[in-house]
């Protein structure tokens, strides 16, 4: 019978331990959440609570806004969860429909399903370790126009304290089909991407860490274009290197680009007049050099982007606009 009793008294004190715990923390987390709120200009909330005892922690915070130089974000609401016992790793939870303002632009984010993963180390300053987001049927809208995908995912992982390796995928893009017959009305670029990929390196000026969220936010201090794809119809291009804007906002650097159905890729280019006429042979001639003997379809070409141009040894392809 003692012993019986002292399981039940341990039982109980653990219960007691636990559930105290669990008040401790949600109140910190309370006044966390109130902190930000106080002192952060740029975030704003109609409301906050807490729930989730005894083995979550579940924040739901009401009408939040986010607003920095020019660019807004709100939502009816966003959730956090928790475990109690790794509050290191954090799942976000987004609602159907956001609103994202740039400048005097308004655009609608709606999706089916939107989360995400964030996962900080465990340390005093919980710095950023990894990041991933998942939508579910995107859509974007704006000025009457709808641009759809199946999916979006957005992923980043911490390579020092201020370098932060990210990438982005879309599946089945499909552009709005009247802005796209406006923009190119003789139908020479598809109007859906199976996919679509961009993995880049973010250099940050200070550390993405809980302090971010209280003090002067980081700012992007370099940015470095590290990877492509591209794939519809038949073509698929993929670009591997190191491109990095100069002083006029122009990609300059160097990348190999794989290339599968180049001629058909290189047909819509000229159509299109993004390749030079009076190059055109020269341009066939080159390119055909570089082609794999097995697969005459696929080329691999060494490129250089240099004030706008885009080159293959002294002779130019094309060029691509400014990034600002």
């Amino acid at each position: 019978m003692r012993v019986i009793w002292a399981l039940v008294t341990v039982a109980v004190l653990a219960v007691i331990g636990w559930g105290g715990y669990w008040f401790m923390g949600a109140r910190s987390l309370d006044r966390t959440v109130e902190r930000i709120l106080a002192v952060n200009p740029a975030v704003d909330a109609a409301d906050h609570r807490i729930a989730g005892f005894p083995n979550r922690f579940d924040l739901t915070v009401t009408e939040p806004r986010l607003e920095r130089d020019g660019v807004r974000w709100s939502a009816p609401f966003i959730q956090f969860f928790a475990l109690s016992y790794r509050l290191n790793h954090l799942i976000a939870v987004f609602p159907h429909d956001q609103q994202i303002g740039l400048g005097t632009h308004e655009l609608t984010l709606h999706s089916t399903d939107m989360r995400a993963s964030v996962v900080m180390e465990p340390s005093l300053d919980l710095p950023l370790a990894r990041f991933a987001l998942v939508a579910q049927e995107p859509a974007l809208r704006s000025g009457g126009e709808t641009h759809r995908a199946d999916e979006a995912r957005l992923a980043s992982r911490a390579r020092d304290t201020y370098r932060h390796q990210v990438a982005i995928e879309i599946e089945n893009a499909r552009a709005d089909t009247t802005a796209m017959d406006r923009l190119d009305p003789q139908g020479h670029w598809p109007r859906a991407f199976a996919n679509i990929g961009l993995d880049a390196e973010l250099v940050f000026d200070r550390p993405l860490d809980r302090h971010a969220l209280t003090g002067p936010p980081p700012g992007l201090a370099g940015f470095t274009l590290t990877g492509a794809t591209l794939e519809f119809d038949t073509i698929r291009m993929i670009g591997e290197g190191r491109l990095t804007p100069d002083a006029n906002g122009f990609l300059s650097g160097e990348m190999t680009l794989t290339v599968t159905n180049w001629r058909d890729l290189m047909r819509r280019a000229r159509d299109a007049g993004l390749m030079p006429a009076e190059h055109d042979t020269l341009i066939t001639l080159g390119l055909e050099s570089m082609t794999d003997p097995d697969n005459p379809d696929r080329l691999q070409a060494p490129l250089v982007l240099r004030d706008g141009d885009v080159l293959v040894g002294p002779v130019v392809l094309g060029t691509v606009p400014p990034l600002f």
